[in-house]
């Protein structure tokens, strides 16, 4: 299935102001994040993460303005960082190749796995 990306606004309630959008995947034909993961093969699932992360950071690089203070937040599998195929170097160079700021990303654990090693993670 073809995915693409909803950016939802984080607000901050204090000033009002919109500080990041977190990146939500969908299908291109409007299917939900639900049926979207429904039909990943459990094998695939860090590839498919790796391609949500750099599917996100692509999309921003052309709908974020190239100086704006915003944030992306990007959902991963904490597992992501053991498999050297689907780390998160991978984001960090797509944002150097789409000229994505990378200090602008932020990186939130997905809450339906288990961190194996937090030391690594950092």
């Amino acid at each position: 299935m073809a995915i693409t990306m909803a950016f939802q606004p984080i607000v901050d309630i204090q000033t009002g102001r919109v500080f990041a959008y977190e990146a939500l995947v969908r299908g291109v034909d409007g299917q939900s994040a639900g049926e979207v993961l429904s039909s990943v093969d459990g094998d695939m699932i860090y590839k498919f993460d790796q391609t949500c992360r750099v599917t996100a950071i692509e999309l921003a690089g052309r709908l974020f303005a190239p100086n704006g203070s915003e944030k992306l937040s990007i959902n991963f599998m904490p597992g992501a960082v053991y498999e050297p195929d689907a780390c998160i170097r991978a984001s960090l160079a797509a944002a150097r190749r789409v000229g994505f700021d990378p200090t602008r990303l932020m990186f939130e654990f997905t809450e339906d796995e288990r961190m194996r090693d937090v030391a690594h993670v950092r």
